[in-house]
């Protein structure tokens, strides 16, 4: 049985941590479903390596990273996958006469420049804390951020057709 003081430490940093950690994966995937995956997988290894973890206040950074790279690696699964079904290099991407809302334009940005943005401007980590969230220099997400924000800002100045309303969360759709 597990000592009281890891249940309690767990306990109390998935109440804090989970559903910005869901924020976090479904900006970096766009899939509600996956995100909560992600997250909870994330918890999952915090448990495994609880021991290792020195500092428990860094936990919170732990599972961002972790987080961050799981949905790399389910992203890069998907394009390869996409990539096998089309049996092409080329894995596409949305189709510019689509509406382009935020998400959406966050979606075509690489995976580091997406986490670049998100984890600066979504969660409002400092670089330093993006940095090493991302296992790169504070250098590296200065420049990848501000390659992502003109991207962000081309993307969404494309013209398109006005977006659908969406249905809201317990409201039939048709």
């Amino acid at each position: 049985m597990d000592p009281p003081s890891r249940r309690d430490a767990l306990a109390l940093l998935y109440e804090r941590h989970y559903r910005e950690l869901v924020r976090l994966a479904f900006a970096l995937t766009s899939d509600w479903d996956l995100a909560e995956e992600l997250a909870q997988e994330a918890f999952v290894r915090v448990w495994r390596s609880w021991g290792n973890i020195r500092d428990q206040q860094s936990a919170p950074a732990y599972l961002r990273t972790t987080v961050v790279n799981l949905a790399r690696r389910s992203l890069r699964h998907r394009l390869q996958e996409r990539r096998a079904w089309r049996g092409a290099d080329d894995p596409g991407t949305a189709d510019p006469g689509a509406s382009i809302d935020l998400l959406r334009a966050l979606a075509r940005l690489p995976t580091r420049k997406r986490a670049c943005v998100v984890l600066r401007y979504y969660l409002d980590l400092s670089e330093a804390d993006t940095a090493a969230a991302l296992g790169v220099s504070a250098g590296t997400v200065k420049s990848q951020t501000a390659k992502a924000l003109r991207r962000l800002q081309r993307l969404l100045a494309e013209p398109g057709p006005a977006p659908a309303p969406r249905p809201q969360r317990g409201q039939g759709g048709a």
